[in-house]
Parts: structure tokens; sequence; C-alpha cells
């Protein structure tokens, strides 16, 4: 019999951990593109919106069921022609057989409805509609709203529901005025079906789509970027009260552009809004030196529009964009968002946003604990700086002088003329400033983040000077 040796363990005892995986930033380089076609269900297993590789997007698009010439494929296309090409892109469902409108008609009193109930809408071949409560007067449904769309409805009256939450309501019925989801329905659906896509194209909105979107958007800028198309001409031509004029007035951070079929020539024009998303997409790798601007860039697939001078200095007063010929160059201008900032501002502040979140986050999640001490605060401003220093390392953000607000507080300073180095300057208060209040609700001292980014040049000068 062989006697087995002692354990080490008595002598060294040695415990494993491992450290859950630190959690990553979010993709700011992924793009959806939403369609009418029917292919991707609006309820159900992989449901709503699916992802397209670019290796193997037409394989698997085909597959699924697109076609060629439908209006997904068509732009999923036209986004991954841009060089650099971008990775992914998701196609998302517009339902075109879901509740949009509707109103209560009999058999409605006496019921004890409230508002904010929820209730089951029936109606053969459909599924999945539910409606919402907005108006009652004495117990009785007097207005309603899709709460959640459904798929395959028609317009109809005399509908039968079931109350599922919270009343006892009984005896509705309820009359759908009009089908299909708006765009901004289906982008809403999109989103809380997927959190990971960025940019937001759509298949040919109307100016209210677009109005409506940007302006959904644009509250979620940290996560959101909707691309506008229209060949509206009176944008061009500066009339009153035009698209990019309201989106100016607006200063909403979408992303605009000015693109016709020119009579049917260039059909794929239409989806000029899918080839600006592919080309932001395609150069925000995210890698070391990736930083960009949109400016004088080319969009592949994509006809430029002729202009005279006059029409494209007033789309650009209006700060929106066009592809226009600059001959021997196609080229986009001016790269702006609709509130004036150029494109890349909002993007790469996103981005800083969501890696400051992220390593903080991550901070707090691997340590013990976190001391309220100048030793545990150190721990956060470190997580800050090396937050700012991914953007900087990106380009973004670069040295500069501080040209902002003035703060000299004890313990931060920031002055007008200030030096900021490294293009960054993460401060916080000494814990002896702590207000007893905050330090009982366990929160850390505020910090204090000021970035000088690196700016783009747009244009030039160049003064010749002759000597005969």
């Amino acid at each position: 019999m062989v006697t087995p040796p002692l354990a080490l363990s008595d002598i060294v005892d040695v415990t494993v951990t491992v450290s859950p995986a630190a959690a990553s930033a979010n993709s700011f380089n992924q793009g959806l593109f939403i369609g009418p076609s029917g292919v991707i269900p609006s309820y159900g297993a992989n449901s709503r919106v699916r992802q397209y590789s670019a290796a193997a997007f037409s394989t698997a698009m085909l597959t699924d069921g697109f076609t060629v010439n439908e209006p997904e494929y068509l732009a999923a296309q036209i986004y991954f022609s841009q060089d650099p090409q971008p990775q992914f892109i998701w196609i998302g469902r517009q339902d075109l057989t879901a509740i949009s409108t509707g109103v209560p008609t009999s058999g409605n009193a006496g019921a004890s409805w409230v508002v904010g109930d929820l209730f089951t809408i029936t109606q053969g071949g459909a599924s999945n509609g539910i409606g919402k409560v907005t108006a009652v007067t004495a117990g009785a449904v007097t207005a309603w709203v899709p709460y959640q769309q459904g798929t395959a409805y028609s317009v109809a009256n005399g509908l039968t529901t079931t109350a599922i939450s919270p009343s006892v309501g009984t005896a509705l019925e309820v009359n759908i005025t009009a089908i299909g989801e708006s765009l901004l329905q289906a982008a809403t659906a999109c989103r809380a079906a997927n959190n990971t896509w960025y940019g937001l194209a759509v298949n040919n909105p109307a100016d209210s789509d677009n109005l409506a979107l940007a302006e959904w958007a644009d509250p979620l800028w940290q996560s959101t970027r909707y691309y506008v198309w229209s060949n509206d001409v009176a944008i061009p031509n500066g009339t009153t009260n035009n698209l990019a004029l309201q989106l100016q007035n607006l200063k909403l951070r979408s992303v605009g552009i000015y693109s016709t079929t020119q009579g049917g020539l260039y059909p794929n024009n239409i989806y000029a809004a899918a080839g600006l998303m592919g080309v932001e997409m395609g150069f925000n790798t995210g890698l070391a030196g990736s930083f960009f601007s949109m400016a004088h860039k080319q969009i592949a697939g994509i006809a430029t529009e002729p202009l005279t001078q006059t029409q494209y200095n007033t789309i650009l007063s209006a700060d929106f964009n066009v592809y226009g010929n600059f001959s021997p160059y196609e080229l986009l201008e001016p790269g702006f968002a609709s509130n004036g900032s150029p494109s890349f501002l909002w993007l790469y502040l996103a981005m800083l946003v969501n890696q400051l979140q992220i390593n903080e986050l991550n901070v707090l999640q691997s340590q013990p604990a976190v001391p309220q001490t100048n030793i545990g605060e150190h721990l956060l401003i470190q997580a800050a700086n090396q937050a700012c220093q991914t953007l900087a390392d990106i380009g973004f953000i670069a040295s500069g002088t501080w040209e902002g607000v003035t703060i000299n507080i004890p313990g931060v300073a920031l002055t007008l003329g200030q030096a900021l180095n490294s293009g960054y300057l993460n401060q916080a208060q000494p814990y002896s400033q702590q207000s007893s209040g905050d330090r009982a609700a366990g929160k850390a001292m505020p910090i204090y983040c000021a970035i000088t980014s690196a700016g783009v040049v747009q244009s030039l000068l160049i003064g010749v000077y002759t000597q005969l």
C-alpha cells in the first residue's frame, strides 16, 4: 500500500478567488436601421431587432427572408459600403399591422376603470395588443392609447377587451381607428428590445417622423444618435420653418443630410442617412488615434447633390449636411449636428460619460469597500483619469488652455488660462469639506472633470504673395 503524501495546505494554505470580469464600455460604432418588412417578428423569440456582421450580412439577411430589393437590405448594403467599413448593423422592425390609435366605444357604462389600467385587445388573427386607459369619467373609459401595439391588427369596431392590470373594470369595447406603428413607436420598441446599438436611421421618414425621432433621441444622447434624411427642397431654398431650421431652432443633437433621388436617377439616395451613419460607425473604432471628423468625408453608394452655391450655403447655415461635388472631390459638408456643434463632439462626450461611469463602477465593484477618505477618493479620481486618458489616446482630448468657467473652492482650482498639459484634470475636495448628511448617505466627494478637445480644422486660408 502506497502512503499518500501529507497535505501542503497544512503549512501553506492557498485560496483562489476569481474576480468577475470588469464591465466594458458601450458600443458606439453600431447602427440600427428600421424598416417595414415583415421578416423580423414584432413579438416572441428573436423579435424586433437582429444584428448582422459586415462579413456575412448578405447571406444572413437573405437566409432570414429579406430580398435584395427590400429597404433593409439596401440600407445595410449602403451602410457596409463605407470605408473604413463598420463591423455590425442592427435591423429593426416597424410593424405596419400594429395598433396605432383607438377610441373607446360601447359596453363601457358602469365599469370601474381608473387611469393607468391596462387591458388586452382581442381580435381574430391578431395578438399581443394591450391598451392603456388615459381618461375616465364616472368609472367609464373615455380615452386610451396603445401600450403594446401587437401585430396583425386591422381597423375595426367593437373589439372585446380583458382587464389585466390593475382594476376590476369590465365590459369595455374599443375601436381601432388606425393601424401601423409610427417610426417613433418602432424606435421605442427597438430600444426596449436591445440597448447595444447607438446610431439610428429609418426608412423614408416624413418631416413629422424626423422631428419626433430627433426630439425623442436628444435626451438619450448618451446612448442614441439619430441620423435625419430629407429630400425636401425647402431646405436648400431656405423656406421658413423647413425641417433643417426647425431642428436648428430646437438645438437638437441629430445629424441630418439633404439628399434627393434626382428624379429617380439615384433611387438609393433615400438611404443617405444609412450611409452617413455607416461612415461614422466605421471610423469610430475606439482604438488609439481613431479620432475623426465627418467633414470632408465620402459616402459610398450615394450620389452627390446638384446645388447652386447659394443653395449649398443655405444648407450649411441651417447646420444641415449635404454630399456635394467639389470637383474633383465629392465631399460631405460641413459634418455638423443640428445644434451647431461638430458631429464628433457629442459622440465623444457620450463615449467619455460612458467610460467614466464604467470605470467608477468597476472600482466600486472590485473593492471590498471604497473608504470615505482622501485615499478612497484617490481611487475614484484615478478611475476618472483613466477614462479621460482613453479619450486622449483616441485623440479627442488633447493638451490645451482652459477657457471655461472658473472654480475656486478648497481643494479644487480651475482658472481661466490654466494649462491642461494632459488635456484633462480631475479634482475633488478633501473629505474635511464633506457635510455630515453626504457622509451618512455614503457619498463620495464630487469629482470636477475638466477636458480640452483637440478640435478639428474645418477650413483654412492661404495668402499668396507674388513678386514679378
